[in-house]
């Protein structure tokens, strides 16, 4: 199918009949369009309205079916003219682009409009992605395919997978034949293990959703493929399509402030000895830790608050000495496993990043924040406050993270003066976003995936995925990036359950892992 739709002229599209004015949608869609639309058109005043009928009636045409269906990416994405009819009337899918980006543009201005149309983005946004790479010859791999699909809907679950199997340039390697024979069970089963043989890379085993539910009785590595979207964390997915995306750093306007590569490389670039049998995996790797105390996590679903399932913070209880030194070297190590920040900090003096970090739980800091940026740090100041008496070492999480502010202002009045004086051009100017707003923004990114601060028994610090628990093993692996949290399994004696992926600083970037890899053993997870 995605050869007749790549070579046709013409691609119709079916919206349904006309209803619901749809026709006044139309409307609304070629006043929108132009560049920049008129804000004196009397429709778009009339959209910009809350309540009114082109508001409504553009609410409703992009609330239709279509748009979630899975199979239409691939009619959409790579089709060269498409025509979108309801009804008798039309309009070009570029007109329906240009629209789109309007709306997204008034939502940033108007709360009731994004309130509005927070849908359109899941919808219609996932259309525009996969037209954008198919349009611009941007080889698109099944993992970042069906992170980008996840709001989709098919009839038969499996076709969230078939669909996007033409569209995507290693989907042959996962499923050289789809076959609606097979159970779900059995085809995500043999997406893993064909993955695995492919690559000989372990690093899907860590591609744990937030929650733990298993509907499909999955193995533990087994990634859920229809539930990327709700992966932890969610940078996991595009770093396992690349190996060395983008620091996940964002400022306010979308920018990657870097742009230097995130990659980790736990055991050394090692190769990945692994068999099967059965629905078991046997690994080679050995225990180096165990989790000893954990703070509590925000749910991303929830609206930030923290998650009743993993609400309970749990002290560390181990007096090992810190492996780090001084104290000075024990706060870097915590702020890098909040920031997501390499050791070269990119060329910037620690000590800017450090005056944001040290001022966290400060309410005046946050203010300064909100001040400069369109996020939202008041669930990180919940977490910060549901945390603050966790022990890092022999002090609080508190004292870490609170201080004067007055330096702080300072540097960040400067900057947005240094800022705005480089370029009338905010695209270019933006990626001179403060690294004090940088900070705080990479710390703010990584609470609100849900991530838990955790402390070893042997005195490291690090995160773990949300569902990590006191106790739980901290192992290196053969071919895997990231130290891997594994749990005892309750049902056959020396086998193990994959629980998610791990931070530990200094075990990243393979030091630790040529200090014990003579030591290896074999592991089985199921």
């Amino acid at each position: 199918m995605e050869a007749i739709y790549r070579k046709a002229n013409r691609t119709i599209v079916w919206l349904g009949n006309q209803e619901d004015h749809s026709d006044l949608a139309f409307e609304a869609f070629k006043a929108l369009s132009q560049d920049p639309p008129d804000e004196q058109n009397s429709l778009i005043q009339d959209f910009r309205t809350a309540g009114s009928a082109t508001r409504a009636a553009v609410k409703q045409l992009f609330r239709r079916p279509y748009w979630r269906r899975v199979w239409i990416i691939q009619e959409v994405s790579v089709s060269e003219n498409v025509i979108i009819y309801c009804g008798k009337a039309s309009r070009k899918w570029d007109t329906l682009e240009f629209a789109f980006k309007a709306i997204i543009a008034l939502k940033d201005k108007d709360e009731g409009l994004a309130q509005d149309f927070r849908f359109v983005e899941d919808y219609f946004l996932t259309l525009y992605r996969f037209r954008l790479a198919m349009t611009q010859d941007r080889p698109l791999d099944l993992l970042s395919a069906l992170n980008r699909s996840g709001s989709t809907l098919a009839t038969c679950p499996r076709d969230r997978v078939f669909a996007l199997l033409g569209i995507t340039v290693d989907g042959k390697s996962y499923i050289s034949d789809p076959n609606y024979k097979q159970d779900d069970r059995s085809i995500f089963i043999d997406m893993a293990k064909s993955r695995l043989f492919h690559t000989r890379d372990l690093d899907i085993i860590c591609l744990k959703a937030y929650s733990p539910s298993n509907p499909r009785d999955l193995p533990s590595w087994v990634p859920d493929w229809l539930n990327l979207g709700q992966i932890f964390p969610s940078r996991m997915t595009e770093y396992l399509s690349g190996h060395g995306t983008e620091n996940f750093v964002i400022n306010a306007y979308g920018k990657s402030p870097f742009g230097h590569p995130a990659t980790f490389n736990a055991s050394a670039n090692s190769t990945a000895p692994f068999r099967m049998e059965g629905s078991t995996l046997s690994v080679r790797g050995i225990f180096l830790d165990t989790v000893d105390g954990l703070t509590s996590a925000l749910n991303p679903d929830s609206g930030y608050k923290v998650d009743s399932m993993y609400s309970d913070m749990s002290q560390p209880t181990s007096s090992s000495p810190s492996p780090y030194g001084s104290n000075e070297e024990l706060f870097k190590s915590l702020f890098r496993t909040m920031a997501e920040f390499p050791d070269s900090m990119h060329g910037i003096p620690h000590d800017r990043y450090k005056t944001t970090f040290s001022n966290l739980m400060t309410p005046s800091t946050i203010k300064l924040l909100e001040r400069w940026t369109r996020f939202n740090f008041k669930h990180l100041l919940v977490w910060l406050d549901r945390n603050k008496d966790f022990l890092i070492g022999d002090q609080p999480l508190e004292d870490y993270l609170t201080g004067s502010t007055r330096r702080l202002s300072s540097f960040i009045d400067r900057a947005h003066k240094k800022l705005f004086s480089l370029s009338h051009d905010t695209t270019y100017a933006f990626d001179y976003y403060p690294p004090e707003i940088c900070t705080a923004a990479a710390v703010r990114v990584v609470v609100q995936f849900g991530i838990r601060i955790i402390t070893t028994e042997l005195g490291y610090v690090g995160r773990a995925h949300p569902a990590a628990q006191k106790g739980d093993i901290l192992a290196l692996i053969a071919g895997c990036s990231f130290p891997v949290i594994l749990r005892r399994s309750e049902t056959v004696e020396e086998r193990f359950q994959v629980v998610g992926d791990a931070y530990v600083e200094g075990w990243m970037d393979g030091y630790k892992w040529n200090q014990v890899s003579t030591k290896l053993h074999d592991i089985v997870l199921e």
